[in-house]
């Protein structure tokens, strides 16, 4: 009779054999090249996510092969088919939410084509996967990877590959299943809950989005952006498919905009925050896709408008909105990078432009962890001085995200704010009243007044600000003060003389 083995050996026994494939696997993994992880383990292929990018940018599999992309990167990243921000060129190329770090998404590519594809949370960063079928012959990774494999490295992988498989079967041998992944879709939800949730919110069929896009940016073409965009606003006061789609539609105006002026600052001059920004959002992602380096490209973007102009106020603030959306709005480095500008002009516009697209931002289309429900004014008090004024102009929006319409209650808020910084939170209550409310502009006025005696002038100057900004001249707003109560008028001209340095 054979000796029976006793528990406590086979447990060793066991553990030995697992912890022995866990040191082969990490041998062969240094051993091999560590961008191709899954490259010959069977029908799969490896992405790494990184924060500067995709690694390969480039590869080639066959039909029915599985892309694994794995998120080696400090922050949480959104592998999807272009176009953004639909992901509709390759319907389910899309996790529907972010890969946290050290964690991984897979997608089995079934259709033959040259599938281009991007980071959601950081639409530049870009990479494509072509898909040969079964007729064709390729291999995965960038060109120069494309040649096979000798013998002896397929021999090291397929025991590399055979030992990855040993260790997963072990952890999931040990491992709870989880009750939702990436691949699932909704993070902690079922298939089945995730395609009800999505059902709830219909957007508009591929049809319909293609002749909602056609329609505006013909609007574009034939007169002009702001044209096309306050047909959208009419349009989706009745249309709840359009609405729920107009951020990507807002998207192609702004596509639209750069193809037609070929000028960032002139397509800026018509930016419309409706429906999260995403008109800007287009323009930024047209012009910042000709770039092969946008951190060293942006120091120049603006060097052909006369510094100190409109123009030149406007390019400098659309770089500020740029940078948020190109770093996911990761506000510290998009402040450095403002902060790299040599002139202070330049510096502070990008820096207004970076704290407007923060209070501004959608929680659902691009997150912002600087952003608090219990503490609207938050990150201010963190910022360094030379920032906190435009963080204060800008923390109104927010307020008044949360509290829709409650205009008085935003400048009894704005108490609250920082000593010395309580102006600059009124001036931004003045703006944005005046932005919901551009065709009464009696009312802002009146909520201006509404205030505390201290508050009153920086009101109205935000009033005013935004008014300029709105059309682009000083003549509307000098039109305006005439309209305003005597007691309101020398502001009202005192604050279109400061900006009028702008139109020099």
């Amino acid at each position: 009779m054979a000796n029976k083995e006793p528990d406590g050996n086979k447990h060793r026994s066991r553990t030995l054999f697992y912890l022995l494939a866990c040191a082969c696997v990490i041998a062969f993994s240094v051993y091999a090249d560590p961008g191709a992880a899954h490259e010959n383990d069977t029908g799969s292929v490896v992405v790494h996510i990184t924060d500067e990018g995709f690694e390969p940018r480039s590869m080639v599999i066959g039909a029915g092969n599985t892309v694994v992309f794995e998120n080696v990167g400090l922050n949480p990243h959104w592998p999807a088919s272009d176009p953004h921000p639909t992901h509709t060129d390759y319907p389910g190329f899309d996790p529907t939410q972010p890969v946290e770090p050290n964690s991984e998404w897979s997608f089995a590519f079934d259709k033959p084509g040259e599938w281009k594809y991007h980071d959601h949370q950081a639409p530049y960063l870009k990479g494509e996967i072509v898909v040969l079928d079964n007729g064709e012959s390729g291999a995965s990774g960038d060109q120069d990877q494309g040649e096979k494999k000798s013998g002896i490295d397929g021999f090291f992988a397929s025991i590399k590959g055979f030992l990855l498989d040993t260790y997963r079967v072990t952890l999931s041998a040990f491992m709870p299943a989880e009750k939702g992944s990436a691949s699932d879709g909704v993070d902690g939800a079922t298939k089945e809950e995730a395609s009800s949730n999505n059902a709830d919110a219909k957007e508009l069929s591929g049809e319909r989005y293609q002749e909602a896009k056609d329609k505006y940016t013909a609007l574009v073409r034939d007169q002009d952006p702001k044209v096309a965009l306050s047909q959208l606003r009419n349009d989706i006061e009745t249309d709840d498919a359009l609405s729920r789609s107009c951020h990507a539609i807002v998207h192609e105006i702004g596509h639209e905009a750069y193809k037609k002026y070929e000028d960032f600052g002139e397509a800026m001059k018509y930016q419309d925050e409706i429906c999260n920004s995403g008109y800007l959002h287009g323009i930024i992602e047209s012009r910042f896709s000709e770039s092969d380096d946008v951190f060293t490209d942006m120091k120049t973007m603006c060097n052909q408008y006369p510094v100190g102009s409109f123009l030149s106020w406007e390019c400098y603030h659309g770089i500020g909105h740029g940078v948020m959306y190109y770093t996911a709005n990761d506000l510290p480095r998009s402040l450095e990078m403002c902060d790299a500008f040599d002139s202070s002009f330049a510096r502070s516009n990008c820096s207004n432009g970076v704290f407007m697209e923060n209070f501004s931002a959608d929680q659902k289309l691009h997150l912002s962890e600087y952003l608090k429900e219990s503490d609207p004014f938050y990150p201010c008090a963190e910022q360094a001085n030379r920032h906190k004024e435009n963080c204060y102009v800008y923390a109104p929006t927010y307020f008044l995200s949360l509290n829709k319409n409650d205009y008085a209650g935003a400048l009894e808020w704005c108490n609250g704010a920082e000593a010395s910084f309580e102006a600059a939170c009124a001036r931004g209550v003045g703006a944005q009243t005046m932005k919901e409310n551009i065709n009464d502009p009696k009312l802002v006025e009146s909520i201006c007044t509404s205030g505390g005696s201290d508050q009153v002038e920086p009101c109205i100057e935000g009033m005013l600000s935004l008014y300029i900004n709105h059309h682009g001249s000083l003549e509307p707003a000098r039109d305006l003060c005439g309209q305003l109560e005597i007691s309101n008028r020398q502001t009202c001209y005192n604050s279109v003389e400061s900006n009028s340095t702008l139109f020099g």
